[in-house]
């Protein structure tokens, strides 16, 4: 098996117990919080989109369920008749260039990362916009965009140089448990918290309790915040090659392959449904797949290889690899409480309608 020194999962021990990386850990959360109250202070480090501008991040590095949730966000946009433009920095893309999707153009992963694809896959008339500068592909965006758009930023809660109507961080169950990195897990201190106005609580089913009980403490701590249960599920596996989707591959002992921040919780939903991998193949988040990385599995055709939709995106482009034999599973969001879904799309609501409303007083927000 193969394991990565750049894999946050889940039963990842926590790297501070040194002295030294405590203290290194100490020094990032100073930097971090002097530059978020320059922010706070400073008005001309940040600018406002021309449009309304919704922010999904995180405060723990690696897997959250932060794509997950902008996709959920742009089809509740799109079923609203808004165009919605995803505008992220593409990491580990190979192309270094600003990049703008049009609704229904293809554009490979290598030109706007795998997260941008798979989102741009999925909802295909949505604008993708990539670049380093956030600020500067947002302008671009709204120079192309027709009316009643909104932005949606993916991986995007340090990433302050534009103004958001509504920042929305995705967390994790363990957080309370964590320090800032090099030490630990955490990108920020938690008091970043104070400047969200949603936190989701994001994990599987049978994890509702630590759940329930992290969201219990992060809302009574910062009542301001709409904290909110979401459930990760498997929602069907799809061929590479043919698209045809089912419950369940067909597939008896495959090959697990997985280049995501938390492969863990995708092996873990892959043994929920009875499926039992003949071997793992776990490499760093965004890895870019090679012929080497198979050629030990002479048998793959045979045997077949279960996926992530993240990572079937990048096996897509490895020469030789017979795409017949791939199959990779679409998830989707659930909400464990209902209302706590409609609150969730009303504050959608809301914060575009007070962004209109700031951009023209004159015009309804609606």
């Amino acid at each position: 098996m193969k394991k990565s020194l750049f894999v946050f999962d889940d039963e990842t021990t926590p790297i501070g117990s040194s002295l030294a990386l405590r203290a290194a850990g100490a020094v990032v959360r100073s930097t971090v919080s002097f530059r978020n109250r320059l922010f706070d202070h400073i008005p001309i480090m940040s600018q406002k989109a021309p449009m309304p501008v919704i922010s999904v991040g995180a405060i723990r590095a690696g897997g959250t369920g932060k794509t997950p949730v902008a996709l959920k966000i742009g089809e509740y946009l799109a079923s609203k008749q808004r165009d919605v433009a995803f505008v992220s920095r593409g990491y580990g893309r190979i192309s270094r260039e600003a990049r703008i999707a049009h609704p229904y153009e293809s554009a490979s992963w290598s030109e706007i990362g795998d997260e941008p694809h798979l989102l741009h896959q999925r909802l295909p008339q949505a604008w993708v916009g990539v670049d380093v500068n956030r600020r500067r592909i947002a302008s671009e965006l709204a120079t192309q965009m027709p009316s009643r758009s909104v932005i949606v930023l993916d991986d995007a809660f340090q990433h302050r140089a534009i103004r958001r109507d509504l920042d929305i961080v995705c967390l994790h169950r363990s957080l309370a448990e964590e320090r800032v990195v090099p030490a630990g897990f955490l990108r920020e201190p938690m008091s970043g918290l104070a400047r969200a106005h949603v936190a989701l609580f994001i994990g599987a089913a049978d994890e509702f309790d630590e759940l329930e009980e992290q969201r219990s403490r992060v809302a009574e701590q910062y009542s301001h915040l709409l904290t909110a249960v979401v459930f990760q599920e498997a929602h069907e596996w799809v061929n590479l090659e043919s698209g045809e989707a089912r419950a369940r591959p067909p597939l008896t002992s495959p090959l697990l392959v997985c280049g995501i921040a938390r492969p863990g919780r995708f092996a873990a939903m892959v043994q929920s449904h009875g499926i039992s991998p003949r071997k793992e193949l776990l490499f760093p988040d965004h890895h870019r797949f090679e012929p080497r990385d198979f050629s030990d599995e002479s048998n793959l055709p045979k045997h077949g290889i279960i996926t992530t939709e993240k990572d079937a995106i990048r096996l897509r482009t490895v020469d030789g690899l017979p795409h017949e034999a791939v199959w990779y599973l679409k998830i989707r969001l659930r909400f464990a409480q209902k209302v706590d879904e409609q609150m969730f799309y009303s504050r959608i609501d809301r914060s575009i309608c007070d962004a209109n409303a700031l951009a023209d007083p004159g015009v309804d927000g609606d």
